[in-house]
């Protein structure tokens, strides 16, 4: 049985702050958690307390010794108040942040490796690579850890200005996450990575890609100082499919209604469009953002296996 200072922060963490004073999220539901156990994502060494109703604990999910020692035994009436969502699970899992220092041991399996300085297709002249030293100018408030310049030249990374729908940035996680891409770096006023529905929508694929929170002004500037190109979605761009695409490369999407903010067309190589079939006769106004991250996945993929 939970005891009531359990309880509490269990409930607490379904806030921001109380999230960052403990290092600690949830995740709840039957199947992510069944699955996250069984692929070893969630393990004695991240996870601090598993709430589950008898019934679940029964059907013999936890093995590890180390689990068992942190499951606890909770009546589904105190689970329902204690759940975030609507139909309340049979188990909710209260896990601890990943850090650097532990992140890499967690990542699942290898990313999809992508060619160095190359171009995915068609071809473009590439300038020499520069050396990835650390950039003269600090990069506002964030320790050097939680952004290394040379992580811009692990392949693709992906961009997001101002994502605020938390069902978008956890699908956009678990795309990325299905591509092999773990490069995904959002600007401050992004929604919270830890946000319930953001970890519900990502399937748990946040404890394998995690974004980075950076001024995007200042990630531009360092992306330019090593010739590292830039390339932003938008409606007015050239047609996607047509137009060629550096790896190591940063891809550009903005904010759900407003897209990106022109203030920073001119980090732009190139902007990109997703081209509507037949041109010009859809009636929709525009692809959701989490959509067209997926096709732009898959394309980039798609080119380099060729």
């Amino acid at each position: 049985m939970l005891s009531r200072n359990q309880q509490k922060l269990i409930r607490s963490l379904h806030q921001k702050k109380q999230r960052e004073k403990h290092g600690l999220f949830l995740i709840e539901g039957n199947t992510i958690i069944t699955d996250l156990v069984q692929s070893g994502k969630i393990h004695p060494g991240n996870l601090e307390i598993l709430a589950a109703a008898p019934e679940w604990l029964d059907r013999g999910v936890l093995k590890d010794p180390g689990l068992l020692r942190q499951a606890v035994s909770t009546d589904p009436a105190d689970l329902k108040k204690l759940s975030g969502l609507v139909s309340p699970p049979e188990v909710i899992a209260v896990l601890r942040m990943p850090t650097v220092a532990n992140s890499a041991s967690s990542q699942g399996p290898a990313p999809v490796p992508s060619p160095t300085n190359s171009q995915v297709n068609p071809p473009e002249t590439a300038p020499p690579p520069e050396p990835m030293s650390e950039p003269s100018k600090p990069l506002s408030k964030y320790p050097p850890e939680l952004f290394r310049p040379e992580q811009l030249r692990e392949g693709v990374t992906l961009v997001f200005e101002s994502i605020r729908d938390p069902g978008n940035l956890g699908t956009i996680i678990r795309t990325a996450d299905w591509f092999g891409i773990r490069n995904i770096i959002c600007s401050q006023d992004s929604v919270d990575t830890y946000n319930n529905k953001v970890v519900q929508a990502s399937m748990g694929a946040v404890l394998s890609t995690r974004p980075i929170y950076m001024n995007l002004t200042e990630l531009f500037e360092v992306a330019g100082r090593f010739k590292i190109p830039v390339y932003g979605t938008t409606m007015d761009g050239a047609d996607f499919y047509e137009t060629p695409v550096r790896v190591p490369g940063l891809i550009v999407f903005g904010n759900e209604s407003r897209g990106i903010s022109r203030s920073l067309d001119s980090y732009f190589r190139n902007k990109l469009r997703i081209p509507d079939f037949p041109a010009g006769v859809s009636g929709t106004e525009s692809l959701n953002v989490a959509t067209s991250v997926a096709v732009v996945c898959a394309e980039i993929r798609r080119r380099q296996r060729q």
